[in-house]
């Protein structure tokens, strides 16, 4: 497949809601050789329902380590993971994904995000944000 038409396909099986042809599309991008150059299409992949692939698109981005992955994660947290009900993990568990980027990123904007989540309402997210602060106070 040739890499300039990788972001085509998956945001056209995705304008057609076709399961079968998101999860193939998301699997040639996830196994692209540049894949950094998608950034801006995997920061919108986290926040979009109907696909399977959240947990290794935010692994992805986590190796890439791009602050323009903030916004995203700070609307994922916005959500009540309902998109993510397909992987029937607790909040806390979700949460750990998106910990993960922020500190991977690890910048001042990063780090505030944190810090802001550690007083969410959902107590799966503000423990994972308060560990992960914990663990980002250890270190500086």
């Amino acid at each position: 497949m040739k890499e300039d038409s990788i972001e085509v396909d998956v945001r056209n099986a995705i304008r057609d809601n076709n399961p079968d042809q998101i999860e193939v599309s998301i699997s040639n991008l996830l196994d692209s050789e540049t894949i950094h150059e998608y950034t801006e299409l995997l920061n919108e992949l986290l926040i979009t329902p109907n696909h399977y692939n959240h947990q290794e698109i935010a692994k992805t981005l986590q190796e890439i380590k791009s602050p323009t992955t903030i916004p995203f994660v700070k609307k994922a947290l916005e959500t009540n993971f309902d998109y993510l009900d397909y992987t029937c993990s607790d909040s806390d568990t979700i949460a750990k994904w998106f910990s993960w980027i922020l500190y991977s990123i690890g910048n001042n904007d990063a780090i505030t995000l944190i810090e802001e989540y550690t007083n969410s309402p959902d107590k799966g997210i503000s423990n994972e944000m308060k560990y992960r602060l914990n663990k980002i106070k250890t270190i500086h």
